[in-house]
């Protein structure tokens, strides 16, 4: 016989497995939301591919990162022109902030090879780091394969040139220009550039493009990267005093109760119940210490007084015994 299932534990182990499921798509849904891509500049790639027909793009990047705070901006502007080959364009700008670093930038890969078009693209990136990073020199893969089909020679003007680094931070210009046409038609540059660990950008213009034959190619990358050490927070230079601990001496003369402290010549000295003040000069000071309340007073005559009362107190004893004596005799007689 098989035991009775308890309802309440069935339906409690399904809002546990409910409770679950709903976590992981919370957390899912979180994860989704909070990450943020970094920005991809793509714009002029595959156009303008009928003869005669230009076209010039240009990227602008400011990138900004403190690695001290995490806080990452970028500010991105685009140009981007189409029209008829010599001729001026008809262009749009666009500028975009955003608060993650721009990294990757492509444009104008696949276009203007229709025969007698013009490809003329610049892309300009800056990288400023505050914190510990560091930086190296961009590595450059250009002008490989371009050039050919004939022409007067040298077809292409390319610096660094030979540049066939695999993977490298710009690649631009290779495959291009090719089918025939004037003398270097193909002038691609990377000035002296450099790159940070902190901001690792990559950028792939110009590649297979103008070859229709009598074309010119013409890109240019610049990247330039700066790392700032963080400032340390400023050192408190408030001074505190010290602490004055010499207790100041006490320079209040304290006259000696013993010594006679009266100026000038004594003009005379007051017994009994002066209590023995003595006079000099023009300054009085007493001599006499506090006397207990109810004692006999110091100085002259003070001993007289005391033996006075004695000497009656002997009298009148001596009287009382007579008195005394006398009355016995009489009561004996």
């Amino acid at each position: 016989m098989k035991p009775a299932t308890d309802p309440t534990r069935r339906h409690r182990g399904q809002r546990g497995l409910v409770l679950t499921a709903l976590v992981a798509l919370l957390l899912s849904m979180l994860g989704t939301t909070s990450a943020v891509a970094a920005p991809v500049v793509s714009q002029c790639n595959g156009t303008d591919n009928v003869g005669g027909q230009a076209v010039e793009c240009d990227v602008t990047v400011a990138n900004v990162l403190d690695l001290t705070t995490g806080v990452t901006t970028s500010t991105t502007t685009v140009r981007e022109c189409h029209g008829a080959a010599g001729a001026a364009p008809t262009c749009t700008t666009t500028t975009t902030s955003a608060t993650v670093a721009v990294t990757a930038i492509e444009q104008c890969n696949g276009s203007g090879s229709g025969g007698g078009g013009t490809v003329t693209c610049r892309v300009t990136v800056t990288n400023s780091v505050t914190g510990d990073a560091t930086t190296g020199i961009a590595t450059v893969n250009q002008c490989n394969a371009s050039g050919t089909g004939g022409g007067t020679e040298p077809t292409i003007a390319c610096d660094p040139f030979p540049a066939t680094t695999s993977g490298a931070t710009v690649t631009q210009c290779n495959s291009s220009g090719n089918g025939g046409g004037g003398t270097e038609r193909v002038q691609c540059t990377v000035p002296g550039s450099t790159t940070t660990s902190a901001i690792p950008v990559t950028i792939n213009q110009c590649n297979g493009s103008g070859n229709g034959g009598g074309a010119l190619v013409t890109c240019s990358a610049s990247l330039s990267s700066s790392v700032t050490q963080p400032v340390p927070p400023p050192e408190d230079e408030t001074d505190v005093p010290e602490e004055d601990t010499d207790v100041p001496e006490d320079d209040t003369d304290v006259p000696d109760e013993t010594e006679d402290t009266t100026g000038g010549d004594t003009e005379g000295t007051t017994g009994g119940e002066s209590g023995g003040s003595t006079t000099g000069g023009d300054e009085t000071t007493s001599q006499v210490r506090d006397v207990p309340s109810g004692a006999v007073a110091a100085g002259d005559g003070s001993r007289s007084r005391d033996t006075e009362p004695l000497a009656w107190a002997f009298a009148l004893m001596a009287a009382a015994g007579a008195a005394t004596l006398v009355a016995r005799r009489r009561v004996r007689a």
